[in-house]
């Protein structure tokens, strides 16, 4: 009978002891689970609203880096506020009726201020896909249907800046946004066109740069031909007037020779005789001795002969 007491308390000792271990394991797991429910920390770069489905309010945005604590009831809505993106292709028409892809890529901030509008209006926070982009399609549609295909080759840049006044215009008019985006910065990445269009433009370009290479080239044989000619034209002056002067000094030198030997009534032959002279040492500039035979053949006798 002792030993049935015994048995009976030791299992009752251990059932209690399970119950009690049981217990406290839950209290600390709801301890766990409440104090994680409880605490909240916020990043930073992230703002938390708090929601409240009991009183449906919403709380002004608490910005991090901090920790908040809330009602287990209470939902912390994450938002992050730093730098946002969108990025997207846009089917469009230029005004001669070409389609173009137009990617483009807008980066923005939001205001921490203008959270909880932003929030109201988006409970998911799906403003991007809604209103973003459709400010994004409606304004560079709008903006491209004013420019040919080709202007929007040329002039990028006024089509850039046009499409991203414009773009800056719709996000502040979209009330639902709230004035929440802040720092708008606009990218225009790319403006695709149709293979055969851009082949076109291609050849076009390559039939420019060849012309422009042909202008050149004639430009520059132009050029060269001008320069040869002026300087065919100088050297046949120069040439000229060496002649001029060379004549001048044989009829100053034939005139000294004349008056030297008086009116002898052999002017033309003695003028003939130096013009002969004059030939020779043009001929065979090295020779310093003239012998002339009694049957008028010259013997000439160059300066650097040597004798043996």
């Amino acid at each position: 009978m002792t030993e049935e007491n015994n048995w009976s308390g030791v299992k009752f000792g251990d059932s209690r002891k399970i119950i009690l271990t049981t217990i406290l394991g839950l209290i600390l797991i709801f301890a766990v689970i409440f104090g994680l429910v409880m605490v909240r920390s916020v990043a930073v770069g992230h703002a938390v609203i708090l929601v409240d489905p009991l009183t449906q309010s919403t709380s002004e945005p608490i910005v991090g880096p901090t920790f908040i604590i809330k009602a287990p009831w209470v939902s912390a809505v994450d938002i992050y506020y730093a730098t946002e993106s969108f990025e997207d292709t846009v089917p469009c028409f230029s005004s001669d009726q070409l389609e173009m892809q137009i990617t483009i890529l807008i980066r923005w901030s939001l205001n921490p201020d203008k959270l909880r509008d932003l929030y109201n209006n988006y409970p998911r926070l799906n403003y991007k896909e809604t209103a973003i982009q459709s400010i994004v399609e409606e304004t560079i549609r709008l903006v491209t249907k004013n420019f040919t295909a080709l202007e929007t080759i040329e002039f990028r840049d006024i089509v850039q800046n046009q499409i991203e006044a414009a773009m800056i215009k719709g996000v502040h008019e979209e009330q639902s946004l709230a004035d929440a985006l802040i720092r708008f910065e606009f990218d225009l990445k790319n403006i695709g066109y149709p293979i055969k269009y851009t082949s076109s433009i291609e050849d076009k370009l390559v039939a420019q740069q060849q012309k422009i290479q042909a202008d050149f080239e004639r430009e520059r044989i132009l050029v060269m031909a001008n320069a040869t000619a002026q300087e065919a034209i100088i050297r046949a002056a120069g040439t000229a007037e060496a002649k001029v002067i060379e004549a001048n000094a044989t009829r100053e030198a034939i005139e000294m020779i004349l008056e030297s030997v008086g009116q002898s009534g052999n002017e033309t032959r003695i003028a003939e005789l130096y013009l002969w002279v004059q030939a020779l040492q043009n001929i065979a500039p090295d020779i310093d001795i003239l012998i002339i035979g009694a049957d008028g053949i010259p013997v000439l006798i160059p300066s650097n002969s040597t004798t043996s």
